[in-house]
């Protein structure tokens, strides 16, 4: 008896009795309670007939294929169905499927004609040996595969299930390869390896507990396929020197056995030698990555990880670092600094863990602005520093070479403009610059250059409004001197003929009077901006009254209709009063002395309205239709500037309100200022909350 193989047959037994308690009903669960049967049967053929006269290699080599084959099949099933398709069907389309189900059937074959004494010797011993060799190696491709596609977080529930399946089959891949060699199982690697499976069953049982549902959504690593690529090239790389071994062994048996010794040790040292060279390792990095798309960098995670790190900033100094480890954090940059551009020099802005705060100067063509501008290109400085050949007309200043850790200098271009520039230190640990590091370096930089492009862009944009709420503002300002300019000259021209009339004094004290109120409005406003006064509940008809006081010294002077009770607006209320005086004023200028202006005070539903109705010369509906709202647009001519109506609706829609405009040519204009009922809303408002 094989005891080993026994503890083996005991222990993956109990397994999956555990594995049909807790995975009972789960389709994965199906896969692996058959890995684990077949590896149950394996152990318990070779523990009660591996060491008896009934034994039979041909019945070894079927249940080795079978096991191995099952393990292989499950693993495959993990990856396609936590791939990006994971349905069922998605796992039965795959190729790869089929492929190995061919290969399975193959070397079943060839093991079935090896039993009936079809083959030569040398064959029946290929496959006895190579059949279990090739389903290890192709069992461990798939582990590593699964096991780097997994997210971190996922690793936690699974990787004892990976060592234990690595190590089995690692065992495997050991005995076998040196069978193919040697053409003979080495009797201590046999016995060992039933104790072995039967060490690792433990392993299996900790994974089926912790996580009873591996269909996890996975991600393939793009350094997943160089360490795929690495294996399978040592497999093959195996593969060849065992059929040359053998070829030594039966062709060359005269060499003696020493030569074969000595091959087998020279074909392992030089496998050992290429799998740890580091320009081998590069060659084949960068072989992938070019023709099996497979690149050095996860270009879309890094692009997702920028676009998180960026979004998320406020425009404050604070944010530059940000940008700085934006660039620096995807390749193991230990410190940055950043220049923005400012009127033709980059200053210092921020720096992290890299003090270089000087400001950097356009030289003219051979300075260090001008080259990256025209060069676009990331200035490797210890390199520049060995070979400034290779950076033909450009001199970098004294200040940047004597920083000991500056590494490199990434301009920031946008559309041909230089944005600014990141200073990158040294790494961790020392490493070449590729042809990927800069291009990632580039794409990275090209997004902070557009962040800073539409940061100085939207900068330009605030300073532009706010301008531009300042002319606003002084043009209303303008439009109200205009207006009180003229009341004060109908006093001027009717003094020198009405000076010893007491009531024309009485008038032109009045008129002094509202003049002065108007101008400390205006005085009032250009202290606090463009933004509007306190809102105050006022009375519709007491404003009302104000503008004809305010508008009386006018012609034809305006007079009072009907004013509903009960009518109260919230509003700014000295803004309200220039509005209405506004469309009075444009009333009286559109209306001869002998005509009339009427304002009158009217609720209409939820809203108040001011209406203010003249018998001028009225308005044509295609100006009302484009030009009435525009300011600097005016049926005065040069007389006036356009901008009482545009104010007026302005002012209405700052609180929810309309202007509303009839008017017909000859037969005069009436304007109704809409603005909600406060009284009504308030009323409405209490009524809700009790409801």
């Amino acid at each position: 008896m094989q005891i080993g193989y026994l503890a083996t047959l005991f222990c993956f037994g109990l397994v999956t009795l555990l594995t049909l308690f807790l995975w009972r009903g789960r389709l994965q669960g199906a896969w692996l309670i058959a890995a684990l049967l077949l590896t149950a049967a394996w152990g318990g053929y070779l523990g009660f007939v591996g060491g008896s006269s009934h034994f039979n290699p041909t019945n070894q080599t079927f249940l080795d294929v079978l096991r191995g084959a099952s393990w292989s099949l499950l693993l495959g099933r993990l990856i396609v169905v936590a791939g990006p398709e994971s349905s069922n069907a998605s796992f039965w389309r795959n190729h790869w499927l089929w492929g190995f189900a061919g290969w399975v059937v193959l070397l079943l074959l060839a093991n079935t004609l090896s039993s009936l004494g079809v083959l030569t010797p040398t064959a029946a011993a290929m496959t006895a040996f190579g059949a279990p060799f090739s389903l290890s190696l192709i069992t461990l491709v798939l582990l590593e595969q699964w096991y780097r596609r997994l997210g971190v977080e996922h690793r936690w529930g699974v990787k004892f299930l990976c060592v234990a399946i690595a190590v089995m089959f690692v065992s495997d891949f050991l005995l076998y390869s040196e069978a193919l060699l040697f053409k003979g199982l080495d009797a201590d690697l046999w016995e060992a390896r039933g104790w072995i499976y039967a060490a690792m069953a433990p392993l299996v049982a900790i994974s089926v507990a912790r996580c009873r549902d591996w269909s996890r959504e996975n991600r393939l690593s793009h350094r997943a396929v160089f360490f795929t690529s690495s294996l399978l090239l040592a497999g093959v790389y195996l593969v060849v020197m065992a059929l040359v071994g053998y070829y030594l062994r039966w062709f060359g048996s005269g060499l003696g056995n020493a030569v074969q010794v000595v091959f087998v040790v020279l074909s392992l040292s030089l496998l050992t030698i290429v799998l740890m060279s580091g320009r081998y390792r590069s060659l084949l990095a960068v072989w992938i990555s070019k023709h099996f798309l497979s690149y050095k960098y996860d270009y879309r995670e890094q692009w997702m990880r920028a676009n998180a790190r960026f979004a998320a900033l406020k425009i404050d100094d604070d944010s530059y670092v940000q940008l700085v480890l934006g660039i620096a954090e995807p390749i193991d940059s230990t410190g940055g600094a950043i220049w923005i551009e400012d009127e033709g020099a980059l200053m210092p802005k921020a720096h992290w863990s890299l003090a270089l705060d000087m400001p950097l100067l356009d030289d003219g063509d051979g300075g260090l602005l001008q080259y990256c501008l025209e060069q676009e290109w990331v200035i490797n400085v210890p390199e520049y520093r060995r070979h400034p050949e290779r950076y033909e007309g450009l001199e970098l200043p004294k200040e940047l070479l004597d920083e000991p850790r500056l590494w490199l200098l990434v301009p920031l271009i946008h559309q041909q403009h230089l944005y600014g520039m990141v200073a990158l230190a040294e790494p961790r640990t020392e490493r070449s610059v590729t042809w990927e590091d800069h291009d990632l370096l580039k794409a990275l930089a090209g997004q902070v250059a557009s962040l800073l492009a539409q940061r100085k862009l939207t900068e330009s944009l605030a300073n532009a409004r706010q301008f531009e709420a300042y002319n606003q503002l002084s043009t209303f300002v303008v439009h109200d001197i205009k207006n009180v300019v003229a009341q004060l000259s109908l006093v001027v021209r009717n003094a020198e003929r009405h000076r010893r009339n007491p009531e024309f004094v009485d008038d032109a004290l009045d008129t002094l009077s509202n003049a002065v109120g108007r101008m400390n409005r205006m005085l009032s406003q250009l202290k606090q901006g463009a933004e509007p006064g306190p809102e105050v509940q006022v009375d519709a008809g007491e404003i009302a009254r104000e503008v004809l006081a305010a508008q009386a010294g006018g012609a034809p002077v305006p007079q009072l209709d009907a004013v509903a009770e009960s009518c109260f607006v919230e509003v700014d209320r000295d803004r309200l009063l220039a509005a209405l005086c506004h469309l009075v004023q444009n009333a009286q200028d559109a209306t001869p002395s002998d005509g009339s202006v009427v304002l009158s005070v009217v609720c209409e539903g939820s809203m108040v309205g001011f209406v203010v109705a003249d018998s001028g010369a009225g308005m044509s509906a295609e100006f009302m239709r484009s030009g009435l709202f525009k300011p600097f647009v005016s049926t005065k001519g040069r007389a006036g500037m356009g901008i009482g109506v545009f104010e007026a609706r302005q002012f209405a829609r700052l609180y929810q309100g309309e202007l509303q405009v009839e008017s017909k040519l000859g037969k005069g204009s009436t304007f109704t200022l809409l603005l909600p009922n406060a009284r009504l809303q308030s009323e409405l408002g209490v009524v809700g909350g009790q409801g």
